[in-house]
């Protein structure tokens, strides 16, 4: 007999036994770190979730060396931290890759290649075809490359077969023996042959006419734009760069409308450069929702490639810090943290002054200079706080999605199951201990811990009628009580001649 059995009739000789039970669920969060930026770039995959491996694959797939860097899409993806940042880059279905001929003697067209990116910045990409590494007269290598004040990339095949002796070479979905290639897409076979030693570039690519909608998409889809994050359900913090001014009101509509339909992540958004505070407070009047966040004033960075000082709209950077700070912990800190985080403006657009009060007061979070050096911001408000300050902070919009996220995320193996007492109690217990786990948070490290400061599970009798039970419902009715960001500090000072001191420091 073995040492793990079933049940107890397993056991038929004398001895001890181990009898395995399932454990009480637990319910994890999976953080509050993914963000994902909704924008224009000058190359990469088009109107589809990019999940980079890296900053620097990141970065190199939709502006690689050699192309502009100085766009809003890429401007908003530097000078800032993200732990994870998604990429969905928006183009126009009329948008068009560059193309190139390559022909062989005659002249006769041999090989069209096309460029894995839709685009005008693939007619600044060239080609050259030059004599086979392996020495082969029926091979050659072919050299596609883009080069400009941002560097240099090449995608280099080597030893490609056109020639009717021996297999064909394959170059299909911007694969080549296995390795992905930066800008070319595919070879596509005319004649057989060699093509002539020759350069040349690339032409043909059309960027389109970006309109709102393919920043937007249609709720429900998946279609384009935004509703591509539909499919994601670990973003919680998404941003657009500049999608201009003749756009921006649409498309940040399209944001509160997504945030709002999504329920589960904050949508950040900013009004036009050059505009007042006035402005400002009159433009968020149009985006009141608990999970938008209207970010004041434009800030300047320095580009990467010429430290030129550049001006960027500031949504990145509130994105930036709520992915990286607890979500129970206000963007509006003023800790050496998010200085850090905000490390990358060297200045604003316009000091706000005293009027960053007037702002927290229509709903707008404001990037305010320190005295000591550094930026930060003012107000850790949603753009609902004038209609409800009682649903007006950020900390509660983003515990919102932390705890709602595990709880829903916990339960989906339960549902459907049947709706009888003993499974009640078991997803009862396990909200519990979620809930209790976080108010214990506060205890350690609040500043950094995603924590409660109370919270507790109802008496499930109150929320719960025979006839709602009957119909499949089960509610469990939970408190949980955030920890309000620490907004003023006072010192109560008696201070003069004549006070008489009663309590001494120790």
């Amino acid at each position: 007999m073995g040492l793990l059995i079933d049940n107890k009739t397993q056991a038929r000789r004398h001895g001890a036994y181990v009898l395995p039970k399932t454990p009480p669920q637990v319910i994890r969060a999976n953080g509050s770190f993914i963000a994902a930026i909704v924008e224009q770039f000058p190359w990469g995959p088009a109107q589809t979730v990019y999940k980079p491996t890296s900053i620097a694959d990141r970065l190199n797939t939709f502006a690689p060396p050699g192309m502009d860097r100085t766009g809003a899409g890429y401007l908003s993806m530097i000078a800032k931290g993200f732990t994870e940042l998604d990429v969905v880059r928006v183009t126009n279905s009329s948008a068009v890759a560059a193309s190139a001929t390559l022909n062989k003697t005659g002249p006769t067209a041999m090989l069209t290649a096309t460029l894995n990116s839709v685009g005008t910045a693939g007619n600044s990409v060239t080609w050259a075809t030059s004599a086979a590494t392996d020495g082969n007269s029926n091979h050659f290598n072919l050299a596609v490359t883009v080069t400009g004040a941002s560097g240099t990339t090449i995608d280099l095949l080597e030893n490609l077969n056109y020639s009717g002796t021996g297999a064909d070479s394959i170059v299909a979905d911007s694969k080549y023996n296995g390795r992905t290639l930066k800008l070319l897409g595919t070879l596509a076979k005319l004649a057989t042959g060699v093509p002539i030693v020759a350069s040349g570039t690339f032409s043909s690519g059309a960027d389109g006419t970006v309109v709102a909608g393919d920043y937007v998409g249609t709720a429900g889809t998946g279609d384009k734009g935004l509703a591509k994050l539909e499919g994601r359900k670990e973003i919680r913090h998404f941003f657009t760069g500049d999608p201009g001014n003749s756009l921006r009101a649409a498309v940040n509509a399209g944001i509160k409308a997504h945030a709002h339909y999504m329920g589960n992540r904050c949508g950040y958004i900013n009004g036009d450069s050059g505009q007042t505070a006035a402005q400002a407070q009159t433009d968020v009047a149009s985006y009141r929702d608990i999970n938008v966040f209207y970010i004041d004033p434009w800030v300047y960075i320095r580009d990467d490639v010429t430290a030129t000082k550049r001006l960027v709209s500031p949504a990145s950077f509130a994105a930036s810090v709520g992915s990286q700070l607890s979500p129970s912990t206000s963007i509006a800190w003023k800790n050496p943290d998010v200085r850090a985080m905000l490390g990358g403006i060297v200045e604003l657009e316009a000091d706000r002054g005293d009027a960053a009060s007037t702002n927290e007061d229509a709903g707008i979070v404001t990037l305010i200079a320190e005295e000591t050096g550094g930026f930060t911001m003012e107000a850790g408000v949603n753009t609902n706080y004038p209609a409800d300050p009682d649903t007006g902070s950020d900390v509660r919009s983003r515990m919102l999605h932390y705890i709602g996220s595990a709880l829903v995320r916990a339960m989906r193996p339960r549902t459907d199951g049947p709706n009888v007492p003993k499974n009640q109690q078991d997803e009862i217990d396990a909200a519990e201990r979620f809930i209790d786990g976080l108010v214990k948070a506060k205890d350690g490290d609040p500043d950094h811990t995603p924590h409660l400061l109370d919270g507790g599970i109802g008496d499930p009798s109150t929320v719960n009628t025979d006839d709602s039970l009957a119909h499949g419902e089960f509610e469990i009715p939970i408190e949980a009580q955030v920890s309000p960001a620490q907004k003023k500090i006072f010192f109560g000072m008696l201070i003069g001649e004549t006070v008489k001191v009663r309590v001494k420091n120790q």
